[in-house]
């Protein structure tokens, strides 16, 4: 699955769900992780997911689908490959 994919999958979760269904949808993330560090993956994904939801939830106006989607492929490029968002460079 490539991260753009990944990223309005992420955008709909976001919208949809409140933070008590975003923690209950990381810890089936960890509880299903089929290794230890494929669990502490999932464990700090699902921490920087749950503070965007919480900064979210706070903002003043809510971005939409589109720009939420954005900022999520700009989060899973910089988890993935920090060098790529450096200035001077294009995002991929």
């Amino acid at each position: 699955m490539d991260r753009e994919t990944i990223a309005r999958q992420l955008a709909t979760l976001l919208a949809t769900s409140d933070t008590a269904e975003l923690e209950e949808v990381v810890a089936r993330w960890k509880a299903g992780a089929p290794s230890e560090a494929a669990r502490r993956t999932m464990e700090e994904m699902g921490a920087r997911i749950l503070d965007v939801k919480r900064a979210l939830a706070s903002a003043p106006k809510q971005p939409d689908a589109e720009d939420l989607t954005e900022i999520l492929r700009l989060m899973l490029l910089l988890a993935s490959d920090p060098e790529a968002v450096k200035p001077g460079k294009e995002p991929r």
